[in-house]
């Protein structure tokens, strides 16, 4: 037993020996199939050691690491090919313009090729976190590809949306070369909703008094110069439009008019109170609507906003700048104010104090 323990250690050694070496020609890897040919050298290496019984958990782990780190490496070289074009550096890949034809070349099915993609979204250091946290959480576990795969979820689910967000604002771009009224992917509105009169008293605070409203009906068939909003709307659109708690009914059968379906909604919360029939206002809706395969917002800000309140009516800055930080790779192009107190940098802007026309 103890020669069969000190052949084992001898092994074991030329095994590290070896797992050192890898992991140098991994680092250096500039190629998908060198990582190929380092996986099957690293997966002949795991499974010798497990088949024999002779290693421990603690012997195998970096093998199983290391096994990780290059699936983590060939994901990324996968996710650097751009479809239609041959693989940068590679000889082997060279005339290859499928991606099917790249995957396969490599030995590799969807699936697989798919699970090392996400995989590779997975920032290096917190790899390197998990791995040490399994090792102090329970020394006689190995760490596993699904686990890490899930652990990068939250960064491909970021990186597809920022793909579709790109893609999108590359198409309002194109267009917006044949029409400045879009369509348009991001809308963001605050019509100037006509409130019912239960008083005088209550008629010398309506919004009329500031700025001409409109009915239900004419904020339905508002017009963008000879388009309906549903019709400068892009096919893929997201909107946000605001109302106070007193018609939300009301503007979510706006948003559904403009051709949007309501998904959810965030708060403006003032500084002040104002006049209510049953509570005293304190607060605005902002509703989100979307059709199409629109993609959600890239960045997620919290659903209650505390600003102070401006002049009549008008809503916070910040907020709109939130808008921008959701939707990042979106310009004018891509992006209308309606109803807009002014003309906005960045935005396309159409409404009442713009003189009724688009603006840059």
């Amino acid at each position: 037993m103890n020669e069969q323990r000190r052949n084992a250690e001898g092994m074991a050694m030329s095994g590290s020996a070896d797992l050192v070496a890898i992991s140098r020609e991994l680092a250096n890897a500039s190629d998908p199939f060198q990582v190929r040919d380092l996986e099957a050298k690293i997966d002949g290496i795991e499974t010798y050691m497990k088949r024999s019984g002779l290693w421990t958990i603690e012997e195998i782990r970096p093998v199983v690491e290391t096994r990780i780190r290059a699936r983590h490496k060939l994901g990324g070289f996968l996710r650097a090919v751009e479809r239609g074009k041959p693989f940068p550096g590679s000889s082997t890949l060279s005339g290859l313009t499928r991606f099917k034809d790249f995957i396969a070349k490599l030995n590799l099915t969807p699936p697989v090729a798919l699970e090392a993609q996400r995989l590779s979204t997975l920032p290096e250091e917190e790899r390197e976190q998990a791995f040490a946290e399994l090792r102090a959480r329970d020394p006689n576990a190995l760490p596993s590809l699904g686990a890490l795969i899930v652990l990068a979820r939250p960064y491909w689910y970021q990186e597809s949306r920022k793909a579709r967000h790109e893609g999108t604002a590359a198409k309002a771009n194109g267009q917006a070369a044949e029409s400045p009224l879009g369509p348009f992917p991001l809308i963001y509105a605050d019509p100037p909703w006509k409130f019912e009169i239960y008083s005088d008293k209550g008629l010398e605070r309506t919004p009329d008094q500031h700025y001409p409203t409109l009915s239900d009906a004419e904020i339905m068939d508002f017009h963008v110069g000879e388009k309906l909003v549903s019709e400068i709307a892009h096919r893929d659109a997201a909107l946000l439009l605001w109302c106070t708690s007193s018609n939300l009914e009301r503007a979510v059968g706006i948003l559904g008019a403009w051709g949007l379906t309501f998904k959810t909604s965030a708060v403006w919360v003032k500084d002040k109170t104002g006049l209510g029939l049953v509570f005293r206002n304190q607060h605005e809706l902002l509703l989100y609507g979307t059709r199409g395969a629109m993609p959600g917002p890239q960045y997620q800000p919290p659903s209650v906003f505390s600003y102070p309140r401006g002049a009549h009516s008008a809503k916070p800055p910040e907020i709109r700048a939130e808008i921008e930080r959701m939707y990042p790779d979106f310009d004018r192009s891509a992006r209308i104010e309606l109803f807009a107190r002014g003309d906005i940098e960045g935005w396309t802007t159409y409404g009442f104090e713009t003189d009724d026309k688009a603006c840059a």
